[in-house]
């Protein structure tokens, strides 16, 4: 395959949201890092940090060989594996409020769930670039990779963060659907998937709470509801050009979590409903990047690569974005690029130099087979 410069718009694009989200979490942050260290700019120079860290990976790995993204699948999947099974161990998984998801390592506090994200799309991309021929046989093309998903899963609810888990979940269904697998697997896949999650749900006193206070906030407005309430406080004293950049005032202690899985509602009300159309729309722009890369790229394992990074992205930024305005349940899931905390910010430039690595191989006009999602009697093996 021959290789061009890679896309100019979707490189622009990360700019924006790493950017942006920089300079929200600067604003959401200052006033929480005062009160806690005495230092305005404590949560921001630690954010600068991992950017820093981030985009020396997003150009390593824009660099990268197509061969060489196929042969990290694999160790990239063992290690990620490897960091989430420490995390489970007492005394070695760091414990915050109640869950066990971060190794402590010195300096710096490293969430393996996030490397499980980007490891899984891989390895998955790989299982099924190997399996392309036997699409219509459920053993050997959906299992393996539902297999992936189902251990990664487990051990990430072991955690517990079911957030992280359905992302993981909803990735994986999002590359069967563009490697071709016939709509019965996925409907039954869907069937199970949901069944499963409201058996956990159901299953977790404190899951069925954040289910009761999303159907009616207001019905413990100064327990489980008082963040989803602030929430909408923000929004609405945002108005539609917000109060200026800055002054915000949820993030006097009113609203929790104001800099990271709730910091679009900071945007709202500092930037109004305009800057937060804005946003949405660098993410919504993003996402149509990196689906045209992936149905434009002849090789089926690239091609199902940046469909799965894209996926991710869109399913974060959807959960998140649902949970702050009232749409869908809170999950603790961060908006990619923008919230708080350097696991999150640096797996995500590392996936997005993969997917800038990716658009060098593109081919306008040229469809790969694993963009076609309704395979019939007479399809043809994909090349490739």
């Amino acid at each position: 395959m021959q290789r061009h410069r890679p896309d100019f718009l979707l490189f622009f694009l990360i700019l924006c949201l790493v950017g942006g989200g920089l300079t929200m979490v600067y604003s959401a942050s200052s006033v929480t890092a005062v009160t806690l260290y005495g230092q305005a700019s404590y949560f921001f120079v630690r954010q600068c940090i991992w950017a820093g860290l981030g985009f020396i990976l997003l150009f390593l790995f824009m660099k990268q060989s197509a061969q060489g993204l196929r042969r990290l699948t694999k160790p990239l999947f063992v290690v990620s594996l490897l960091l989430l099974v420490m995390v489970a161990i007492p005394h070695v998984g760091t414990s915050v409020n109640g869950a066990r998801r971060w190794l402590d390592l010195g300096p710096i506090n490293l969430q393996p769930s996030e490397l499980a994200s980007l490891a899984v799309i891989l390895y998955s991309a790989y299982l099924l670039d190997k399996s392309q021929h036997h699409l219509m046989e459920f053993r050997r093309s959906m299992m393996p990779p539902l297999v992936i998903a189902f251990v990664v899963f487990m051990l990430i609810m072991l955690e517990p963060d079911l957030g992280t888990g359905m992302i993981i979940v909803g990735t994986v269904f999002s590359l069967l659907f563009l490697a071709g697998t016939p709509l019965r697997y996925l409907a039954a896949l869907v069937a199970a998937g949901g069944l499963g999650i409201g058996l956990l749900i159901l299953l977790e006193p404190y899951r069925l709470a954040r289910l009761t206070v999303f159907l009616n906030p207001w019905k413990d407005a100064h327990g489980d509801g008082y963040q989803m309430i602030q929430a909408f406080y923000a929004f609405a004293s945002g108005g539609w050009f917000g109060r200026g950049l800055g002054y915000g005032i949820g993030k006097y202690l009113w609203l929790p979590e104001s800099h990271t899985d709730f910091i679009f509602a900071v945007i709202a009300e500092e930037l109004g409903a305009i800057g937060a159309i804005a946003l949405v729309t660098i993410f919504a722009l993003y996402v149509w990047r990196g689906l045209w890369i992936s149905l434009h790229v002849p090789d089926r394992f690239l091609s199902l690569t940046a469909g799965g990074i894209t996926a991710m992205i869109g399913l974060s930024t959807f959960i998140n974005l649902g949970a702050v305005t009232g749409i869908l349940p809170v999950t603790g899931v961060p908006l990619p690029f923008i919230s708080y905390g350097g696991s999150s910010l640096l797996i995500k430039l590392a996936a997005s130099g993969m997917l800038l690595n990716i658009s060098r191989y593109t081919r306008t006009g040229e469809v790969p087979e694993a963009a076609y999602t309704s395979p019939g009697p007479n399809r043809r093996p994909a090349s490739g």
